[in-house]
């Protein structure tokens, strides 16, 4: 039997009015204990519900994941050839099994082009430098022409080339300088 039931049931507070503020104190006590107790189970199953919801979005997630990963597995291969009979550089990008080569341009022409993006003269930089700052860009864009739905991986529109390649760059905000020829 609870305390406060049992002292209530004999009459204990007519003895003492401390001991009657006392008895109705630890009355108010016990019903707001109750209360709260209500209240922590209503929390716990809402709690228990969330939790639950929680597993079957992380489950979702996880399925997604794991599709978007298989089509990620490989990362495109970008390098930079030159073509001694007419000084000129060309872009070969490879991915999965197929292979895409656009054309660059000579030397002057191709850092030309890539200038609008630096403040420092490229001219005066070596080629492994500009090399290196084609293939960065070129890397970070090149999802823009790879689709991995179709037998065809690169896209026909836009077409891989050059100037697409620095439209895209350029529309990507990726760079840190820019610098109006």
């Amino acid at each position: 039997m609870d305390i406060v039931k049992w002292i209530k049931k004999n009459n204990f507070k007519q003895i003492d009015d401390d001991l009657s503020v006392q008895i109705d104190k630890l009355g108010f006590l016990q019903s707001e204990k109750e209360k709260f107790k209500n209240k922590i189970k209503v929390y716990k199953a809402a709690l228990k519900a969330l939790n639950k919801d929680l597993q079957i979005v992380n489950s979702e997630i996880s399925k997604t994941n794991k599709k978007a990963l298989k089509s990620l597995k490989v990362a495109p291969v970008i390098s930079i050839g030159f073509d001694k009979r007419s000084s000129t550089y060309i872009c070969i990008v490879k991915y999965k099994k197929a292979t895409k080569s656009f054309y660059l341009g000579n030397e002057s022409k191709l850092k030309s082009r890539l200038q609008q993006f630096y403040l420092d003269d490229l001219n005066a930089k070596k080629m492994d430098y500009v090399k290196d700052e084609v293939k960065m860009i070129v890397s970070n864009v090149i999802s823009d022409f790879i689709n991995t739905r179709t037998k065809n991986i690169f896209t026909e529109s836009p077409k891989l080339d050059f100037t697409n390649i620095l439209d895209k760059y350029y529309e990507s905000n990726l760079w840190e300088h820019w610098r109006n020829i």
